[in-house]
């Protein structure tokens, strides 16, 4: 049982560190983008980790909500698109 403890939190970690970096590289685009700063770099750091994040999720390594994922897919979109319009 201890055994089973630790190892869900240890999923859990892995979860929230992911995510967090996510939530990080997506707040430091915004924070750019607002302050009319190259954002480029922030914006392929987001994708990179957005993406890595997406596909641990599919693969059944990472459990995520629909929710999260929509979320994450839908900030992906909207930059990809900045990115692709420049």
């Amino acid at each position: 049982m201890n055994e089973d403890i630790i190892n869900l939190n240890v999923v859990i970690g892995t979860i929230s560190k992911d995510l967090l970096d996510v939530q990080k590289s997506l707040e430091n685009y915004r924070e750019k983008q607002a302050r009319k700063e190259a954002v480029d770099e922030e914006a392929f750091q987001f994708v990179e980790k957005a993406e890595k994040v997406l596909d641990k999720a599919e693969k059944g390594e990472l459990q995520l909500t629909e929710d999260q994922i929509r979320r994450i897919k839908s900030n992906l979109i909207k930059i990809l698109n900045k990115i692709q319009s420049k």
